[in-house]
This record gives C-alpha cells, structure tokens and sequence, in this order.
C-alpha cells in the first residue's frame, strides 16, 4: 500500500508544472490556459504562458490574504472591467460593417463642405528612424526608389496622411512649404530620433479635397458610424430578451 501511494503522489507530482503559494498547474490545467498540450510546446513556447499564470496565480493570492476577495469596491470594479471586457467579445461576433464605395461616394456627396481645407494642409508619407546617418543613407536609396531600408526594418514606414499645418512643427512645416510635391524633406530631428516627410499633395486654404484625397477618412468615419448603430442594436436586443426592470421604479430606458 505504501508503494502505491507513493506511486501516485510521484505521478501527481510529475503532472505538476507549476507552483505559486498553494496553487498547482496541472498539465490538463495548463492546456485549458495556454489553448495547447503542455507536451506539444517548446520550452520556448511554454515559458510565457507559465510566468502569466504564475503571475496571476501570485497576485490571485495576495489579493486574497488581504481581503480585498470580500471588498464591495473591489467587487464592483471587477464587474465593471469584466463587463467591458464581455462587450468587447460579445460586439466583435457580431457581424461586421461593410464599407462599400457607393457608400463612400455618397458620403462624400453629402458631406462635400466638411473636406474643404480651413487651412494650409499637405498630404505627406513618414519615415522615422533612431539613427540620422541610417535615415540619411536610406533617404539616398529612396531618391533611387529604392525601399530595401524598409524591409531590414531599421527604418520605419509611418504611413500616408493628410495633415494640417498647425498640426506640424515649426521645422517640418518650413520644410514641406520648401520643397516641390514628390520631394523629400531633410532629415529633421523628431522624439527619440529623426524623421523625413514625402510631400504627395498640397491643399491651400480652401481647397476642396477630391474623393480620393479623403477616401480613408470617409472610410473611417463610416465604421464609426456603423459600430455604433451595431452596438445600439445589441443593446436594444439584449433589453427585448432580457427585460431589465428597477422595482418600483420606471422601466430603464
């Protein structure tokens, strides 16, 4: 009987694969947590899913010894970040919206007087790097079309945008207004490192902006228009099934 019983607390053990306080992770356990058999995993794989729940698991406990499991603030808040997180979840199986172009083409008739520029603005493609003298070098490259800084990685691509220049420093605005549409602005200092601009298109004050100018922002205009009717159809569905009431109160709303 005793060789038995050691048996099986060897083979409890062996099926331990972490230990934080008085909690245990067990194979069967960690496959439910890392979505995968712990034996299916490389070292290399397993370690973050083993340091989150131990992490988890060590904060679990001392929020526990404090008391804060018993604390009605504490409480609430979990619900209430739960609840965001439910939402968040539950929205994102809904379907999604479709943005077509004869939706933004309608849009864009329909709202032609909001694109007409208030001020001076300039569409304008970013590049960011740590090092001056790699941007410098890949500035050269890129006057020969040649984009191979990009693919190393040491040189960041940050997008086409249509900016306002009061949304610019000083140093790049004077640069952008100094050069000719398709050129590239010097190499100018910005945060942690330095930037160049791609001037694509200049649109003086008052200039309406053609479709293709504001098409993403149309674009994006539209998704949030639409989540947010999705989302108030949810809701109004889930009041229908679930019927919420305050007693002796009037109906929520």
């Amino acid at each position: 009987m005793l060789f038995v019983a050691s048996c099986s607390t060897d083979t409890q053990r062996k099926d331990v694969v972490a230990e934080v306080g008085t909690r245990r992770l067990t194979r069967a356990e960690f496959e439910y947590w890392a979505g995968a058999p712990y034996d299916s995993l490389t070292p290399e794989q397993r370690v973050p899913a083993l340091a989150e729940w131990t992490e988890l698991a060590m904060v679990e406990q001392e929020a526990e010894a404090s008391g804060l499991y018993n604390d009605p603030t504490t409480e609430r808040q979990v619900r209430k970040m739960l609840m965001k997180y439910y939402r968040s979840v539950l929205l994102a199986r809904q379907p999604q919206p479709e943005i077509t172009d004869s939706l933004i083409t309608e849009y864009f008739t329909t709202h032609q007087s909001e694109f007409r520029r208030p001020v001076d603005s300039y569409l304008i493609e970013g590049f960011w790097c740590e090092s001056e003298d790699s941007l410098k070098h890949f500035r050269r490259a890129l006057e020969r079309a040649d984009t191979a800084g990009l693919r190393s990685g040491f040189v960041i691509w940050e997008g086409k945008w249509l900016a306002q220049a009061h949304e610019l420093d000083p140093n790049m605005q004077s640069s952008l207004r100094a050069i000719k549409v398709g050129q590239l602005t010097p190499v100018l200092p910005f945060g942690e490192g330095y930037r160049m601009m791609r001037l694509h298109e200049v649109y003086p004050e008052g200039t309406q902006l053609s479709l293709d100018a504001v098409r993403q922002e149309i674009r994006e205009r539209l998704l949030l228009e639409q989540s947010q009717r999705r989302q108030e159809r949810w809701l109004t569905d889930l009041r229908g099934r679930y019927q919420p009431r305050i007693v002796n109160e009037s109906k929520v709303k």
